[in-house]
């Protein structure tokens, strides 16, 4: 008699399995040796690196972004309204971007327990290039490139535009890489493994996007991502409060990529985050 799952796995010579890696994905070769990973878990996110305000499509403003975030848990956010390229989205402008600095720098300045850094989410243009140039996007503290358009690229295309994007020494991170939208729009044609090896090569991160509706990068593509050391970022792309809670889908689809806390930058305190950024900022 079993009084519960794991006493069934100990009976035949395994270590549990959590129910996210049941995909016949290596998963019972780990069990055997009892070498399964520690996955992540949601309370292992302290930060949230992706999200809008109301300076373009978001719903609040910066100060309670910062406060709802807070109040989630959150150490450190950053404020990365979009790009002028998203113009019905409120896309900010160049100078209206640096602008928006002072107010973040604001609210930094009077709010306790949270750290806010000012960053963007700039559009990757269809050939490769960013919505801000290089001058602009070094004032920020971090930047998310997102391909928002020309989704339906031929796959050389789209793959060599992004692998650009990564290769621009002030891009962070690449937002919702595919996307997608589930079950309204196909993920784009890439070439996943040159799109690894890219960000293996220049130290930058991937994005999970953790809304419901994209879950991008996808599980499978975020286990060839850790499996070359690829750091990832789990974000809410969040425009209102509520949207900040949905980070429990992208810890999710991130478990069943096999990713570990280790390997999410969201996970890091404060003051690695920002050795990890100084250390890869252009000489």
């Amino acid at each position: 008699y079993c009084a519960t799952e794991s006493d069934v796995y100990e009976t035949i010579g395994l270590g549990w399995i959590p129910p996210e890696l049941r995909e016949d994905s290596g998963e019972i070769e780990q069990a055997k040796n009892k070498a399964l990973p520690r996955l992540i878990v949601v309370s292992d996110i302290i930060a949230d690196l992706h999200m809008h305000t109301t300076y373009s499509d978001g719903k609040l403003s910066i100060l309670e972004m910062a406060n709802a975030a807070k109040q989630r848990g959150m150490q450190y956010i950053c404020i990365t309204d979009h790009s002028q390229m998203q113009a019905q989205a409120g896309g900010l402008k160049a100078e209206e971007v640096l602008e928006q600095q002072a107010a973040v720098r604001k609210v930094n300045d009077e709010i306790d327990g949270i750290v806010v850094l000012h960053g963007s989410e700039v559009d990757i243009k269809a050939d490769g290039s960013l919505d801000f140039d290089d001058d602009v996007l070094a004032q920020l503290d971090w930047v998310v490139a997102s391909p928002h358009v020309a989704l339906r690229q031929e796959k050389d295309a789209y793959t060599a535009r992004l692998v650009k994007a990564i290769a621009n020494p002030h891009v962070d991170c690449i937002g919702h890489p595919t996307g997608r939208l589930i079950s309204r729009r196909e993920p784009a044609k890439l070439d996943i493994d040159a799109i690894i090896a890219a960000a293996a090569q220049h130290n930058t991160a991937l994005e999970l996007n953790a809304n419901p509706e994209r879950l991008d990068l996808d599980a499978l593509y975020i286990k060839l991502a850790v499996e070359q050391g690829v750091l990832i970022s789990i974000n809410t792309d969040a425009h209102d409060d509520w949207m900040m809670d949905l980070r429990d889908y992208g810890v999710n689809n991130g478990r069943r990529g096999w990713l570990t806390a280790d390997t999410v930058i969201n996970t890091w305190s404060y003051d690695v985050f920002s050795q990890w950024l100084a250390d890869r900022q252009p000489a």
